[in-house]
């Protein structure tokens, strides 16, 4: 039953205490209920008088789109609460947002770029003994550090310490910080300690019945019981994890469960199962159209690849042992020996070309998933197997006029359309769009969806001049754009930041983003349908705090 709350004598109320609400509500699993609330508190915001409580209000709708995968809205929300505490210098709103942002940056797997707002969110939190704040980002630091490589195990160890004597309430037997311990002792080799902080985790989750929390729970138990050879009780941790992943409101972990129950079968030795999961990872890739799914094209190749050669290795020695045989008992009946290795050279073959066939086919639905349903480009799950030639090929250019280039295109007020057009004009307005930008690019200029109305074209061995022209020509072709729609003629806009690599400093894709992001923001701030860009792809800490003072990021 919807209540609806009335608190006319305490308006500045009702959009916290809504979007208290529609929390509770959408991790309860009602979305219908939730987004009614949702949508309330929303409508509320404008009566809110009050720094804390307006905080509060966004934190809270940021949150909702954040648990259900909606990283846009969550961006949006989250940009509100960063301009309004840098206006009203709030330093807890500070903190918050910049908390948020890191733990959207994780959610799609850009752990290199939640690094900078998490170290500015300790800053902020220690200098103003904001002890909640600093939990979080202390917490949130040793996820990023757990998956980047070159951040060692001793020191993300030494920093699980460091948030076990931080002094927040946030710090009572709290199993994400238990979680993390297990995946750390198991990076280091301690696998019995590591199941012992695993296991000690799966209890709190089930007794807060926290189903993120159980879902990632059970999956790393999963992967421990792999890594220790323990095939039958990862499957069950697997297969645990997929149901309650089922349980969540999107779906963005069934992609890396699916290839791990894969791998899991393939360590027992049933490659039927194996070569069925790698099927579901690449349906659920094509349907689902994930930001955070993983590109593992190569491995898979590999992999069918030890399963065909294992066949090939059998059927070999199977020849050779019928051929030794009918040697042995009766070398007089060469012809009959001869007739039966052809069939079997025959046999061999056919079955070679069903696992070559087959393996193409497989590899050619993985890269379709990789493409966008809309629009047809590119999605950004594609880089994982592009940038490695392409780092490749900046290495070795020669001219020093020339670099990799990075242009980030967002659509001005495009929520505007949605509303005003509905969904179906939206997407015909990006359809447009994106047949407008290809016919400003070059052959080899790669262009992908970056998410939402947001896309991002790489150039490689391009000039600033040509990059600056470059982005130029598309921001005036997509001015001049008229889209008919029911009876209606659209105009769009966009606005555009670019940055080129330095040809002198090592090769660094999440940097380059990072700077031609910042452009592009800049480019929103001073009046949007235009563009901003440099040579280079650096931004000092000082210019990005500059850019995060103003409400940027």
């Amino acid at each position: 039953m919807l209540i609806k709350v009335s608190l006319p004598a305490y308006a500045e109320l009702q959009a916290p205490i809504y979007a208290y609400i529609a929390k509770l509500k959408v991790k309860s699993g009602d979305w219908v209920e939730g987004k009614y609330y949702l949508d309330l508190a929303i409508s509320k915001l404008s009566l809110v008088k009050s720094d804390e409580l307006y905080i509060d209000s966004l934190e809270s709708i940021s949150g909702i789109y954040l648990v259900r995968g909606n990283y846009a809205e969550t961006i949006v929300y989250v940009q509100k609460m960063a301009d309004y505490a840098h206006d009203s210098k709030n330093k807890r709103g500070e903190i918050v947002a910049l908390n948020r942002l890191a733990l959207i940056y994780i959610q799609l797997d850009l752990f290199q770029l939640a690094v900078e707002p998490l170290q500015m969110a300790l800053t902020l939190a220690r200098e103003t003994k904001n002890y909640d704040g600093e939990f979080l980002a202390t917490l949130y630091l040793i996820c990023v550090h757990i998956n980047l490589p070159e951040v060692g195990p001793q020191e993300t160890f030494e920093l699980t310490i460091v948030a076990e004597n931080i002094p927040s309430r946030l710090n009572n037997n709290n199993g994400y910080l238990t979680r993390f311990k297990g995946i750390v002792q198991q990076q280091l080799g301690n696998f019995s300690a590591a199941e012992k902080w695993l296991k000690l985790a799966l209890n709190k989750a089930e007794s807060d019945h926290d189903i993120r929390l159980l879902q990632a729970v059970s999956k790393n138990l999963a992967e421990l019981y792999v890594v220790t050879n323990k095939p039958l009780l990862a499957l069950d941790y697997a297969i645990m994890s997929l149901r309650y992943n089922n349980k969540m409101p999107h779906s963005n972990n069934s992609a890396a469960i699916q290839y791990l129950l894969s791998n899991i079968y393939q360590l027992m030795g049933d490659d039927k199962n194996s070569l069925k999961y790698l099927r579901a990872y690449a349906n659920f890739q094509h349907l689902a159209n994930e930001t955070n799914t993983i590109s593992l094209v190569t491995t898979m190749d590999k992999r069918i690849e030890n399963i065909k050669s294992q066949h090939e290795y059998a059927e070999l020695n199977n020849s050779f042992l019928i051929n030794k045989v009918m040697v042995e008992e009766n070398k007089n009946k060469q012809q009959q020996s001869i007739f039966i290795l052809i069939a079997l050279g025959l046999v061999f073959c056919f079955f070679i070309i069903v696992f070559f066939v087959h393996h193409r086919m497989l590899k050619a639905q993985v890269v379709t998933s990789m493409k966008d349903g809309l629009t047809g480009v590119f999605c950004r799950s594609y880089l994982k197997s592009y940038l490695p030639a392409v780092q490749s090929r900046f290495e070795r250019e020669t001219d020093p006029e020339l670099s990799l280039g990075a242009l980030i295109i967002d659509c001005d007020d495009f929520k505007f359309i949605n509303d005003t057009f509905g969904h179906a004009g939206g997407d015909k307005a990006l359809k447009a769009i994106v047949n407008t930008i290809t016919t400003q690019i070059r052959e080899h200029d790669l262009l992908i969806r970056w998410g939402g109305d947001e896309f991002v074209l790489i150039c490689e061995s391009v000039s600033h001049s040509q990059m600056r022209e470059l982005a130029k020509r598309i921001i005036r072709s997509i001015s001049d754009l008229l889209i008919e729609y029911d009876q209606a003629t659209l105009s769009v806009t966009i606005s555009a930041g670019y940055a080129l690599h330095d040809k002198n400093e090592k090769f660094n894709f999440d940097e380059l983003i990072k700077t031609a992001d910042g452009f592009l923001l800049t480019t929103k701030r001073s009046g949007k349908n235009n563009y901003l860009g440099s040579k280079n792809n650096g931004l000092s800490a000082t210019d990005f705090s500059k850019i995060f003072s103003k409400g940027i990021v």
